[in-house]
């Protein structure tokens, strides 16, 4: 662990810090996906740099960090200071979220430090604030030395992939499919579809036998799923 890393004991902090630095949950080797030293990453749901720190301990080239979340972006931006200080991987940090066609939306703060989202699925009422969104393909067009993505977006990728999108730069592509926010296996595969005239896309064979409440067809698990995608 990097000394001077900020983080919030005893929150949901520790646990994406165990997720991405110990359990490497952005590596697979099955498929040889993890971080290449030539690696410029589109970091989208930054949180507080993790993934940043993550590509920049594995000697990634730079990181483009979006995170809206007003406290997560505050330590976001002193986290990259640090990492910046101290690796050569360089970490850039926006105050924007990244979705589908931009704009202004609001966008629910959840109960602990990571779960905000513009789709909530909680059933109880949550504080709103407003917040700026970049479009995925206005920031892809704008940073050109951008090869590789990684979203964690809380929904707002399930939009972003009903679409075409010129992902011609990008070797690897790496996100967090809220299976919470839409369980139904068909739309997940339509998806998948359309990601796979760009890249192989790791399809796990437990995604086809899925039952939900009895209902065939629908996710059937307690959380999302990580989906990795290689170009072909």
């Amino acid at each position: 662990m990097l000394d001077n890393f900020i983080y919030r004991k005893n929150t949901t902090d520790e646990n994406v810090m165990k997720e991405i630095l110990d359990k490497q949950a952005y590596r697979k080797k099955k498929i040889n996906f993890g971080i290449s030293e030539d690696d410029v990453w589109l970091d989208g749901g930054a949180h507080i740099g993790i993934f940043g720190l993550y590509v920049a301990q594995n000697k990634g080239k730079k990181v483009y960090c979006y995170e809206p979340e007003t406290e997560n972006y505050q330590i976001l931006q002193k986290n990259a200071a640090t990492i910046n200080s101290t690796y050569n991987t360089q970490i850039e940090c926006f105050k924007y979220a990244i979705n589908q066609n931009g704009g202004t939306h609001q966008f629910t703060i959840a109960p602990n430090t990571w779960r905000h989202s513009l789709m909530t699925h909680y059933k109880k009422k949550l504080p709103t604030v407003e917040i700026e969104c970049k479009k995925i393909d206005d920031i892809l067009s704008t940073y050109t030395d951008i090869n590789a993505i990684k979203l964690d977006i809380e929904g707002s990728e399930l939009e972003i992939f009903d679409f075409e999108h010129n992902f011609a730069n990008i070797n690897k592509l790496v996100f967090e499919y809220s299976f919470t926010k839409d369980r139904n296996m068909e739309n997940f595969f339509r998806r998948a579809d359309i990601l796979s005239k760009h890249f192989h896309v790791d399809i796990q064979k437990s995604y086809h036998n899925q039952k939900y409440q009895g209902k065939e067809g629908f996710w059937g698990g307690f959380i999302d799923s990580i989906v990795y995608c290689v170009r072909k």
